[in-house]
């Protein structure tokens, strides 16, 4: 009700002229952010079209086992300058600890196993872990090509090379590979070659503890406070009545003079006076021509075609009776023998296993191991059949594991499906090469279509943000920053 009365207030501002017809693409964190800002801002002819059958886009929470889960955003990354950070830990929804009692900030115990089984890198572990950490730092000017993953390998041959008496040469392949996977998840790369060393050094994002957890809660939570369920469910925004789910809009037409016209897959057609498109990078880099009549401007088109979008993936099992240290925090890296990588590499249904990267626990969900993946593997990973997917993940955990732990069950397992889903086609964006060879950028990407001065096709999403791209939080402040240009362009004009 106070919601209510808050909307009939500020629409006041409207009054003197037809209340703005607008149409979000995507109830994703973009999305509904930029719609919750407008609807507390008098601008209620809102009307929000999600290709998905549920809301959330990249951030996507279901139930698995006794717990919820995160299928995509999973983490808060960063206190400082992070807009999701400042929405949910005033309200104690937020922790840096890996469950109740424990300390916050726990030393990740990172190991390395080999596919032999064997524990490898007993004592060059946490240094070889932090030398590779560290790769992410220092200047762009001695490579050649300008890519991270240049610097990577410069870093690498010389920690080889001043321990050859600990790291054979079969190791080193192995080791490249694990490392770069990922390096690969944090950047949202799909090629370590193909990311801009400069720009990464350039872009910053938030500062602070980059793991921070939801505990027992999802990162849909983060949602429910944007439409103002949370903390108190009587001033709940009506989103959800304005969002229509199973419309995936196919064609936006912005001729001439008269209304917007956007046309979903099943033949609806609506009209706007203004389009604020959520829609990913990776859907736009396959069909911006198709969607967009006329074909958009250069500067918008050269950006969506110059950034990346990557591919990531996760697997998650859970285990009634967890064969690791549940009080323990740990990062197990996958370090594939050479043999052992031949042997399956060329192998369409064996080789996506080679795309794993790394073991973790999840924080408050004790049952729960996690697995991730990185670059084109995810895609393979994702088109093999569930009952020979779930053998062979069973294989991979016997084989890496099998011989220091007395292995379980699983009960369940889950994986993701970002890259073969079309309403995505991938996972998040990252700086490539081409990006600085084209003089792209992301303010450009975000820059609206104009018509007689007044914004009709406007961007959001994280990969408009120049510096918090790739994140939900980054994803939020982009549909913030939409809404504000209507409100004051509305201002304006009254």
């Amino acid at each position: 009700m106070r919601a209510l009365l808050l909307l009939l207030c500020v629409s006041n501002v409207f009054a003197e002229e037809k209340d703005p017809k607008v149409i979000i693409v995507g109830a994703g964190p973009s999305g509904i952010a930029a719609a919750s800002k407008l609807l507390q801002n008098g601008i209620t002819d809102v009307t929000i079209l999600e290709a998905e059958g549920r809301i959330g886009g990249r951030v996507n929470s279901t139930i698995f086992g006794d717990y919820w889960i995160d299928l995509g955003g999973q983490w808060v990354h960063g206190e400082c300058n992070n807009v999701a950070h400042d929405l949910a830990a005033p309200l104690g929804l937020l922790s840096k600890a890996m469950g109740p009692g424990r300390p916050e900030e726990e030393p990740v115990n990172h190991r390395y196993y080999s596919s032999e089984g064997e524990v490898i890198m007993k004592e060059l572990g946490v240094e070889f872990f932090t030398y590779v950490d560290e790769s992410a730092h220092g200047s762009a000017e001695n490579l050649k090509s300008g890519s991270y993953g240049e610097r990577l390998d410069n870093r690498l041959n010389e920690y080889y090379n001043n321990h050859t008496d600990k790291i054979t040469p079969d190791m080193r392949n192995g080791l490249a590979h694990a490392v770069k996977l990922g390096l690969m998840a944090l950047q949202g790369a799909t090629d370590l070659n193909d990311v801009s060393f400069k720009m990464i050094q350039e872009d910053g994002g938030s500062s602070g503890f980059s793991v921070v957890n939801w505990k027992d809660r999802a990162y849909a939570t983060i949602l429910e406070i944007l439409m103002k369920k949370i903390p108190n469910p009587e001033e709940e925004l009506p989103i959800m009545n304005k969002t229509s789910l199973n419309k995936k809009v196919i064609k936006i037409e912005y001729n001439g003079d008269g209304p917007i016209k956007v046309t979903t897959s099943d033949g609806s057609e609506y009209t706007a006076d203004h389009v604020i498109s959520t829609t990913s990078l990776g859907v736009l880099k396959a069909d911006h021509e198709k969607i967009f009549k006329p074909v958009l401007p250069e500067k918008n088109k050269n950006s969506i075609e110059s950034f990346g979008f990557g591919h990531n993936a996760k697997i998650l099992l859970y285990y009634d009776e967890p064969w690791w240290d549940t009080t323990e925090s740990f990062m197990n890296l996958l370090i594939w023998r050479e043999a052992d990588r031949k042997e399956i590499e060329n192998d369409p249904e064996k080789s996506w296993m080679l795309g794993v990267a790394y073991s973790l626990p999840v924080e408050y969900k004790p049952k729960l191991l996690f697995l991730w993946m990185s670059g084109p593997y995810c895609e393979q990973m994702e088109k093999i059949p569930d009952e020979l997917f779930k053998n062979q993940t069973l294989g991979l955990i016997e084989r890496f594991f099998g011989k220091s732990y007395n292995l379980t069950q699983p009960k369940d397992i889950i994986r993701t499906r970002w890259n073969t889903n079309e309403n995505f086609r991938g996972t998040y964006s990252y700086p490539s090469l081409a990006s600085v060879a084209n003089n792209a950028s992301r303010e450009q990407l975000g820059t609206p279509v104009m018509r007689n001065d007044k914004p009709v096709i406007q961007f959001a999403g994280e990969a408009t943000e120049p510096h918090d791209y790739g994140t939900v939080h980054g994803a939020i402040v982009s549909g913030w920053r939409e809404a504000d240009r209507l409100i004051n362009f509305y201002k304006k004009k009254n």
